[in-house]
């Protein structure tokens, strides 16, 4: 038989001991006060400031492993107050750093330190102040706590390199630096700053860049009325970067994006001005459903009646009617001079391109009272060789804004696509129906007249 097992009764199990960490974070003691160890300090530092760092450096190295943040960020804010006072930036520049590799530094002496510094750059010449401002952006480099601090170090040392000419540097010292995910740092602050790196990106020509860093920003931020100057500035970079792209749509959807702001309403130059644009840029842009309502939207506006140049070309636009470029070209280029935003290269393509939108619309127009035309009087109809008119032709077709085919040894241009037998017997069914319903609605008013006189 097999052995019978022995039970034996082991009881609660030991309490488990906690596994260690490697490393231990010292309580936080009391704060103690060395106002006495700093004024003694700062009296030894009118013979010797290395010695006086020494003896608050002992006092530091107390208070930071006694985790007292009160007393470290007092020290520290001491040591680097008494380089200042004794205007050794190099032995500044040292301190800090020093400071910021001692063992277990506490975060809170370290940020106070980096802040205390930075209020000194003001009142120092370039080369001191680069120095300082390379020195504070090392020791917080990586450091979480210190990043809004950072940030507006780099603010600063990106406009002294602007300041030089070097402005691809600048570029590149603001394009390291991500603030949309910075918490110490307010809504304005970092709209400010993803601006200015949009800014630069485009001083450079860096049109790819401004456009990803521009995506940063949600424009719903722009509802804010206290952030309305930074809205203004935000379209009008998006204006110089779809300009660069020749998107005239877009660049009508920025300035439309304004008209609602208090700077624009409160100012009848800065409205009137806007809704020249809004209209100069809408008739530039290329015609499809969004173009033709915001056209009859824009129409509405009441302001519009005190700019008669712009009303007229509007409404020419709207109309569905033929008219030429001539007409309207020495007014708009008498205008394009006036707005003084562009040279003469950009102005003679604002003007081709009009030119080309003028003939696209009364293209559309013939095409609505044509079902065919000769080549020839189409041409004709559109001041244009005729070469020219079949390109025109050819492109508004191939965008599918109209059906056009062209007849070229017979010279004629059918704007009336061929049916299908389906389709034809559908119209003459549709035609034979709507005979018979007029034909019946006519017997019945026949009928009711010969009821109400009883002939």
């Amino acid at each position: 038989a097999a052995p019978a097992l022995a039970t034996h009764s082991l009881g609660p199990p030991p309490p488990l001991m906690p596994l260690p960490t490697g490393i231990e974070t010292p309580a936080k003691g009391p704060s103690v006060s060395y106002a006495q160890q700093v004024a003694e300090a700062k009296a030894l530092a009118s013979t010797s400031l290395d010695g006086a760092l020494q003896n608050l450096l002992s006092h530091e190295k107390t208070a930071r492993l006694a985790a007292d943040v009160g007393g470290t960020t007092e020290l520290v804010k001491a040591m680097v107050s008494l380089c200042y006072d004794a205007k050794d930036w190099d032995k500044l520049n040292e301190t800090i750093v020093l400071l910021s590799k001692r063992r277990a530094q506490l975060k809170q002496a370290v940020t106070a330190m980096v802040q205390q510094a930075s209020t000194y750059l003001d009142e120092l010449a370039e080369a001191r102040k680069l120095s300082l401002i390379e020195t504070l952006r090392n020791v917080s480099e990586g450091k979480m706590y210190v990043e809004v601090e950072r940030a507006r170090l780099t603010r600063i040392l990106a406009g002294m390199q602007e300041a030089t000419g070097d402005v691809e540097a600048a570029r590149k010292t603001m394009q390291d630096t991500v603030v949309e995910t910075l918490g110490g740092m307010d809504k304005r602050e970092k709209t400010d700053f993803i601006l200015e790196q949009i800014r630069l990106c485009l001083e450079v020509k860096d049109f790819i860049r401004a456009n990803i860093v521009a995506k940063k920003i949600q424009t719903k931020t722009f509802k804010d009325p206290e952030l309305d100057d930074l809205k203004i500035r935000y379209y009008s970079m998006i204006v110089r970067y779809q300009l660069h792209n020749k998107k005239w749509m877009e660049v009508f959807r920025a300035y439309q994006a304004t008209w609602d702001s208090p700077s624009v309403q409160g100012s009848d130059a800065a409205a009137d001005r806007c809704l020249k644009q809004q209209v100069l840029y809408l008739v530039l842009s290329k015609y499809d459903n969004e173009q033709s309502d915001q056209m009859h939207a824009l129409q509405k506006e009441k302001r519009l009646a005190k700019l008669p140049l712009y009303d007229s070309l509007l409404k020419a636009f709207i109309t569905k009617e033929v008219f030429k470029f001539e007409d309207v070209k020495p007014g708009v280029a008498a205008e394009l001079v006036a707005i003084g935003d562009f040279d003469e290269g950009q102005q003679k393509e604002m003007l081709e391109t009009l030119h080309r939108r003028v003939t696209q619309h009364n293209i559309l127009t013939i095409g609505g009272y044509y079902a065919r035309i000769q080549l020839s009087r189409l041409a004709q109809l559109l001041a244009l060789p005729l070469d020219e008119a079949e390109k025109q032709l050819c492109e508004i077709v191939s965008d599918k804004s109209i059906y056009a085919r062209v007849d070229r040894p017979a010279g004629i241009v059918r704007f009336a696509a061929t049916k299908t037998p389906n389709e034809l017997l559908n119209d003459w069914s549709d035609d034979i129906s709507q005979l018979l319903n007029t034909l019946e609605s006519t017997c019945h008013l026949i009928h009711k007249e010969n009821m109400v006189h009883k002939i």
